[in-house]
């Protein structure tokens, strides 16, 4: 943060009740160009209730937030081409970048003809997986951020930060800058490993969710195909996990995210599921190759 050439930013600090020397680190910055504040939790939270504290503590004069977790790192330029980018569109409200992640530097699928998106047309194409929505490498639109309290639900076990960068969309535009500005690391021990990937599919099963509650605005009078055609593959899924792992241990959520939609996980709605897949191999009809993709 100490090397960002753009000349107005305050990096703050909210140390979640560590045990690693935090403050003697962050002393160690007190008379550095950047203003660093810290802050303290008297107890560890979760990572949502952590990162809800940490937005409570930016200045209300802020124009931007740009939260940066404590593995991830980010060039001296990024700040001030984010800022670029929205102060030259002042309808974006969300603006991600190219960044390096899992060892390469990734492809989020945004046309690079353009720099600017639609709101609406941005969360539409993030749930056809025509462009990817990270909020590790994000920088957001205070005047924007600030019409949620709290920013990050709790309606979610997981994906609540992406579920605030759609809420943000829906009342902003998209701006993406296509270099890499950034840094993320990934491996098998971070939240969201733990809570989304693994046996858990969690990812998934939040997809469910952003369709139900973006997909009426992000495709109209086509929405319920989209979600019909989502649901006979998520229970594809189901009866694939189900045989993998032998069980249904860990097929609890997905039951339960079926359930919340008015949709029972039973023997008619799996018949239907697995005629859709013959009519697919047949060409008859498309297989859902939307969020999220990987799972």
């Amino acid at each position: 943060m100490q090397k960002q050439i753009w000349p107005s930013v305050v990096h703050i600090v909210l140390d979640n009740n560590s045990t690693d020397g935090t403050a003697e680190i962050i002393r160690n910055y007190s008379k550095q160009r950047v203003p660093v504040v810290a802050h303290h939790n008297d107890e560890t939270l979760n990572q949502r209730d952590n990162w809800n504290r940490a937005y409570s503590h930016v200045p209300a004069e802020a124009s931007y937030v740009r939260y940066l977790c404590d593995d991830d790192t980010i060039t001296p330029d990024s700040v001030a081409k984010m800022v670029t980018l929205a102060e030259n569109n002042p309808k974006v409200g969300v603006i991600g970048c190219l960044h390096l992640c899992a060892g390469a530097v990734q492809d989020f699928f945004w046309p690079k003809d353009r720099s600017v998106f639609n709101g609406t047309d941005a969360i539409r194409m993030m749930l056809l997986r025509q462009g990817i929505l990270m909020p590790v490498q994000m920088l957001w639109r205070k005047s924007v951020t600030d019409q949620f309290q709290p920013l990050f639900e709790d309606a979610m076990e997981s994906g609540w930060d992406l579920d605030a960068v759609l809420k943000m969309l829906t009342r902003s535009d998209f701006g993406f800058v296509h270099e890499n500005l950034g840094f993320t690391r990934v491996h098998a021990n971070t939240t969201t490993s733990l809570s989304s990937a693994s046996k858990t599919r969690a990812w998934t099963r939040d997809a469910l969710h952003f369709l139900t509650r973006y997909g009426p605005l992000a495709f109209g009078p086509e929405y319920r195909a989209h979600l019909l055609r989502f649901r006979r593959y998520y229970v594809r899924r189901i009866i694939a996990w189900w045989k993998q792992d032998r069980g249904r241990e860990n097929l609890g959520i997905h039951f339960d995210a079926l359930d919340k939609v008015g949709w029972t996980f039973s023997a008619p709605l799996a018949l239907d599921a697995l005629v859709d897949w013959a009519c697919v191999k047949m060409g008859i009809r498309t297989n859902w190759s939307g969020y999220p993709g990987w799972q």
